[in-house]
């Protein structure tokens, strides 16, 4: 039975990377009495796997992983012995059983959704029009935005146009006088072509001629990560059903 896990990661949790993570949860997996699958062989694992890896300092809402079990335990008793091996920063949201069919989480992902924030918005340089008014030239009447991409491989040219599914900038305020600019970016997520909302927001700076504007400048939020083709896409989170 497979079953695909939601959770979210905030706090001091946000500096803890990747792979401690995946040893987090094979811990509290094992706290929780879930009957997990191990693999077989010499060495047996706990059979899981995680949709794509998060950065270290990026708060998110929407992450996932898979699991199979070896016996039906219903989604909510599930999630509510999963929440309580949780500690302070890691939340889990969903536990749904996924179909025979279902493709997993790490090969199906295809974008994510990101907000962006200025770290010190009394100080941020642009006012939201000057922002709009780059944002046009940049991506919205731009054919193309050429860009050299470092890989593990070394560099690669490519567009980041066709990659960039939506780039939203706007103003808030709340009822305590704050304001501040958001940056809402949906792009390209998975083995093939995965884009930083920092490699983003650093060539647009770089378009408007400002280039001390780095990624720890900003907070850095994943909304959620998603599948299928634009402009069609679907959470991960919506595959498969709650059983009780």
């Amino acid at each position: 039975m497979k079953v695909r896990i939601k959770f979210s990661k905030s706090g001091s949790m946000v500096y803890i990377g990747h792979l401690d993570i995946m040893r987090y949860f094979q811990k509290a997996i094992r706290r929780s009495g879930l009957p997990i699958k191990y693999s077989e062989g010499f060495n047996p694992h706990q059979i899981m796997s995680f949709a794509a890896p998060l950065g270290v300092g990026l708060s998110s809402s929407g992450e996932y992983m898979d699991i199979e079990l070896k016996e039906f335990v219903p989604s909510q008793e599930a999630l509510q012995r999963l929440q309580a091996a949780m500690v302070d920063g890691m939340e889990v949201t969903s536990f749904r059983y996924l179909p025979d069919n279902a493709q997993n989480a790490m090969s199906s992902v295809s974008a994510a959704s990101y907000i962006l924030s200025y770290k010190h918005p009394e100080k941020f340089p642009y006012t939201i029009t000057e922002l709009q008014a780059a944002k046009k030239a940049f991506f919205d009447d731009a054919g193309t935005i050429p860009i050299i991409k470092k890989t593990k491989k070394g560099e690669r040219e490519l567009d980041l146009k066709p990659l960039i599914y939506d780039f939203t900038i706007s103003e808030v305020c709340n009822s305590c006088g704050d304001s501040g600019i958001i940056f809402s970016l949906l792009v390209s997520t998975g083995s093939t072509d995965n884009i930083k909302p920092e490699l983003v927001l650093d060539h647009f700076f770089r378009s408007m001629g400002k280039t001390d504007l780095g990624r720890y400048d900003f907070f850095i939020h994943r909304e959620d990560m998603l599948t299928g083709q634009a402009p069609d896409f679907v959470s991960l989170g919506e595959i498969g059903h709650d059983k009780e």
